[in-house]
This record gives structure tokens, sequence and C-alpha cells, in this order.
């Protein structure tokens, strides 16, 4: 396995801006290409999510900061957000909750996508996928909206008793209040049907073709597509507080603040810093990995580089 430690970056200093991305990144692609580090100073984070070939960071203050592939605004127009609790960066569009319980979208609109319903009220958590996006509501239903092929927003749009959402390509997961998993759209490989046999289960995330989930006893269960070992890999790992899924790869936090990577790695995005300790929560995105740690900043590793010299 590649080391991610010389290719990882830590958010600290100022830096001018690189070039936005011409090309999406792909699963084992050798042209992909590198993210760059973002454009301002990042403190003061309190959550970030990586998608596909962009990012977001969210900051104390209910600002947003967005950097990478920028061709339907999906960057750039998180600088316009003011009062913002949560974010969620899908595959070329995001979408953010507003403290009133409402949720704004942004980026390429393909399916409506990144228009969430305007009537929607009482969110309490968001996730962005490949052509479509979920939000949980207080109440315990699901709303989702995007694409409706393998019939997974009509699918979701039925649930209720939910506590979480993640949403994927083409499939989604949802995790009812009594720790059990629903899972809805393509059932390649078992994606969304095995979630039927889990229980005792804290939070879910969505990778390309497979399922991960979080037990109460800090152990991970996985279930899916295998071809990079994500889902047999993941059975081996214990002492977990944050799990985050992507296409082929896998990265958790452990209660002691370190984090393990496995999966996909050829540029090391399953691979984190050895040096890399005080963090509390990861997003897997494309080909790269953003690590937030107590104190506000934020570490990026995997397939990321330094910004271009003005």
């Amino acid at each position: 396995m590649l080391r991610a430690a010389a290719a990882a970056l830590t958010l600290l200093t100022c830096a001018a801006p690189g070039p936005a991305f011409a090309t999406p990144s792909a699963p084992g692609r050798p042209d992909a290409l590198p993210m760059p580090i973002p454009p301002v100073r990042l403190h003061g984070i309190t959550a970030v999510s990586g998608g596909g070939d962009f990012a977001l960071a969210l900051r104390t203050d209910g600002t947003v900061v967005g950097w990478g592939r920028d061709d339907f605004g999906q960057a750039s127009s998180a600088r316009f957000l003011r009062g913002i609790t949560a974010i969620s960066a899908g595959s070329d569009f995001a979408i953010a909750l507003r403290t009133d319980g409402t949720v704004v979208g942004w980026g390429n609109d393909q399916f409506g996508k990144a228009s969430p319903p305007r009537w929607l009220r009482g969110v309490r958590g968001i996730s962005a996928g490949g052509d479509w996006a979920m939000a949980v509501k207080w109440d315990g239903t699901v709303v989702a909206w995007g694409s409706d092929s393998f019939r997974k927003v009509s699918s979701a749009n039925r649930l209720s008793g939910m506590t979480a959402v993640s949403a994927g390509p083409d499939f989604g997961l949802a995790l009812r209040y009594d720790g059990t998993v629903v899972g809805m759209g393509n059932d390649e490989f078992g994606k969304s049907s095995l979630t039927r046999f889990l229980r005792g289960i804290t939070a879910i995330t969505t990778g390309n073709n497979f399922g991960i989930a979080l037990r109460t006893d800090g152990t991970l269960v996985g279930w899916g597509g295998n071809e990079f070992r994500q889902v047999t890999s993941a059975r081996r790992v214990f002492g977990i507080r944050q799990v985050s899924a992507s296409a082929g790869f896998v990265n958790a936090v452990r209660w002691d603040g370190t984090v393990v990577g496995w999966g996909r790695d050829e540029f090391g995005q399953a691979s984190p810093p050895r040096w890399l300790r005080g963090v509390i929560e990861v997003s897997s995105a494309s080909d790269f990995v953003l690590a937030l740690r107590t104190d506000g900043t934020v570490v990026e590793y995997g397939n990321v580089r330094l910004p271009d010299r003005p």
C-alpha cells in the first residue's frame, strides 16, 4: 500500500488558489487529477464533507468554504451561505442544512438533485449522493429528491421512524430508531437488501457499491461489493467512533483520535498519515480524505497537491 504521509497536507497556512478540475476522478483511473488545498486559511472548522473532486468545510460562524472542481459552482457557490449547521457534498453538487431546519442546494441540478423541495422543513440530517439526495426530519420521516432510477427516491419517501440517512451513487441507507437499517435502490452485490440482517447499529455510510455500519460496541460490519477487500477488512476493525466510505475504500476514526483506512489505495487515500492525531471526523471523497481535528483544523490526504504559485 502507498503511504500517505508524504501526500498529506495540513491545511493551516494561507495559500494561493489552484485551478479548478477539468475532469472528475474515477476508481483506479490513472489520469485522476489531484485535489488542491483550499485557497484560504482553514480554522474554526466544525464539519467537513468531500465529494467528487471538491470539498466543503463548515465554520463555527455558520459559513462554508469550498474548493476543488467547480464546473457547476459546487465549490465556489458555498461562499454565499450563512446560518448553516450541516453540509453534504455529492458527486457534482452539494446541500446544506440551515439553522431553521430548511435545506439549500447548489451545483449541477440535473434531475433536480440540487433543488430540495421548497416545502421541506424540520430537517435534522442530510446526505447528497450521485444523482439524488435525502433528508431525515425530526419526526422520523425521510424526504428524497433527484433521479428515481432503481426507485430509490420513491422508496425513501415512504420511510418513517428514521434517525439518519446516507445517499450513495444509486442506492441509499436509512437508520431506524431501534438500531436496524433499511436499504433502497440498486441491489447489485446485495448492497441495499443485506441490511435486513443488521442490529445494534448507531451510524451508516455508503460507498460506491457497498455499505458500512457502526455498531454500539465500536465494531463495524460491511456488505456489498468487495473488490478491494473494503467489506471483509471492516470486520477486523474495532474501537471506532465514526466511519466514512467512498469508492472502494473506507476511513474510520478511533476513540483515541487516530484514523485507520483500508481498501483502494493507489493515491494513499486508505493510508492515513501515521502522525495524524486528535481527529474527530473523517470524510472519504472520490480519491482523497478530509480529517477534522479537535482544534478545528483540517488535514487532507490521498490524491492532493499544493496549489500553483501565482
